[in-house]
């Protein structure tokens, strides 16, 4: 069983992908490159964030 920090790391790990998955699709169906680039960010450091923190 987890602990807490290393659950609530998780979700926001989890939040951070989700959330830079849903601007990379919504900046490509609206053809808007400024939201598409964003969230391909995001998605970045989503990972960023899960290759450095390791529990």
């Amino acid at each position: 069983m987890t602990s807490t920090p290393e659950r609530q790391m998780r979700f926001k790990i989890i939040s951070l992908a989700l959330g830079g998955a849903a601007m990379i699709a919504a900046g490509a169906t609206a053809e808007w490159w400024w939201l598409l680039g964003i969230g391909v960010w995001v998605l970045v450091a989503a990972f960023l964030v899960e290759m450095i923190y390791r529990p």
